[in-house]
C-alpha cells in the first residue's frame, strides 16, 4: 500500500507542540542535583574510615588496598574528626623516614575538615572543592559519617547530567534543545553552500488512546519501539529527536524534498510492518508525518520545526497515516516535490 501524500499551504503563524520540560537541565538552578542524588548514582563500594590511633603505615596500606586517595578519621561515635590523604602520608614519610611509619595518623591528619550533607546542592560543593583545592569531602548525616566523595565523583555526575540534558529520558534520542543546536549547524551549512535540508515531524496517531486503554507503560513501550524504527530506517548522519509526548523529529541534512519524501515513505512502511509483528496486548499505532524543507525564507531552526509541526498536525487531522508536504512556493520551484514521487532503485542522498 502506498503512502498518501498531500500538499497544504504554509500559514504565516505556526504553532509548535510544547516540548517536555523534564528534559531540560539548568546548572545552578533550584533543580540542580543534590548530594543525596549523587550518592544514589555512585557505584556502591565499602566505606573506608580509620580512627586517630591507626599507624601511618596501616593507613597507607588501606589506601593502597582500596585504590583510594584519602581516608576520613572518625571517633567512636563515627563523627568526623580529621582526614588524611596520600599527600599527607608522602610528606610524613619524607619528614620522618622509616621511624615515622608507626606514628598515629593523629600526628598528621587535617583537623579543620570541610564536610557536606545529603541535602547540599552538588554544584555548590563542587565549586567549594575547586576553590579550596580539595579532592575529597566527607558526607555527614546526623553528625555521623555517611559517605566519602572525591572530585571524580562530581565530574562523572556532571558528565552524566550533561548527557541527560541533551537527550530524551524515555527514548535516549535528542531532545528539543539539542535538536535546535544541530539545526543551527545545518542552517549555517545551508546559508553557506545552499546544501538542501529537510525536516520531518512525526506524530504517533494513537498514543493517547493506547496510554488511556492499556496504561502509560504500554504507551512508553510503543514510543521506545517507534524510536528504534526511526533509528534503523534513517542514515547514520540523520538526527532524530523527541520533541513532545507523541512527537519525533527527523533532520535530513543534504537531502532534497523528493529524496526526503522517499525517506519518510520508508519509515511509514516500517511502522506498518511493525503493526503486523506487534503482539495484540502491546498496542500499535500509525504515524503522521509533516515534511518541511529549508528555503530562502525558512532558514532558522525553530521556524522549520514550527512549519513541520503545522504540517504534521494537518496530516493528523486528515485521518493520520499519511505524509503532508507544503505547496511548492516560488523559492522551492527548483526543488519541487511531485505529488507522488517515483520509487527509484538509484541512490539519492543515501535513500533508495
Amino acid at each position: 500500500m502506498g503512502c498518501a501524500i498531500s500538499h497544504v499551504p504554509v500559514h504565516p503563524f505556526l504553532i509548535m507542540q510544547p516540548h517536555n520540560p523534564r528534559n531540560d537541565f539548568k546548572p545552578g538552578s533550584g533543580d540542580s542535583m543534590r548530594i543525596r542524588e549523587l550518592l544514589a548514582h555512585k557505584m556502591p563500594i565499602e566505606l573506608q574510615a580509620i580512627q586517630a590511633h591507626v599507624s601511618l603505615l596501616d593507613a597507607a596500606r588501606i589506601l593502597t588496598a582500596n585504590n583510594i586517595g584519602a581516608l576520613p578519621v572518625i571517633d567512636d561515635d563515627r563523627a568526623v574528626i580529621g582526614i588524611v590523604s596520600e599527600r599527607d602520608l608522602v610528606r610524613a614519610f619524607v619528614e620522618y623516614h622509616d621511624e615515622g611509619l608507626d606514628r598515629p595518623v593523629s600526628d598528621i591528619m587535617i583537623t579543620s575538615v570541610v564536610t557536606c550533607c545529603c541535602d547540599d546542592p552538588a554544584d555548590d560543593i563542587y565549586e567549594t572543592l575547586g576553590a579550596r583545592g580539595f579532592r575529597h569531602i566527607p558526607v555527614v548525616e546526623g553528625g555521623k559519617l555517611r559517605a566519602m566523595l572525591s572530585i571524580r565523583d562530581f565530574e562523572l555526575a556532571h558528565k552524566r547530567l550533561k548527557s541527560q540534558s541533551l537527550s530524551d529520558d524515555l527514548t535516549g534520542l535528542h531532545n528539543l534543545r539539542h535538536l535546535l543546536t544541530i539545526l543551527d549547524g545545518e542552517f549555517n551549512r545551508y546559508r553557506r553552500f545552499r546544501a538542501p535540508l529537510s525536516v520531518a515531524a512525526v506524530k504517533v496517531d494513537q498514543l493517547e488512546e493506547i496510554s488511556r486503554s492499556k496504561g502509560p507503560v504500554a504507551g512508553d513501550g510503543l514510543m521506545k519501539k517507534l524510536s528504534k524504527i526511526l533509528v534503523e530506517e534513517t542514515r547514520a548522519y540523520d538526527s532524530i529527536g523527541r520533541t513532545a509526548e507523541d512527537r519525533f523529529v527527523v533532520v535530513f541534512p543534504n537531502t532534497d524534498p523528493r529524496t526526503a519524501v522517499r525517506a519518510c515513505e520508508r519509515i511509514m512502511r516500517a511502522v506498518r510492518s511493525g503493526a503486523d509483528a506487534a503482539a495484540d496486548d502491546t498496542g500499535w499505532s500509525t504515524i503522521s508525518i509533516g515534511l518541511a524543507h529549508a528555503n530562502f525564507e525558512i532558514c532558522e531552526g525553530m521556524r522549520i520545526l514550527q512549519w513541520a509541526g503545522e504540517l504534521v498536525q494537518a496530516a493528523s487531522e486528515n485521518g493520520g497515516d499519511c505524509i503532508e508536504v507544503p505547496e511548492p512556493g516560488e523559492a522551492e520551484q527548483a526543488m519541487a516535490v511531485e505529488s507522488r514521487p517515483r520509487i527509484s532503485t538509484a541512490k539519492m542522498g543515501g535513500y533508495a
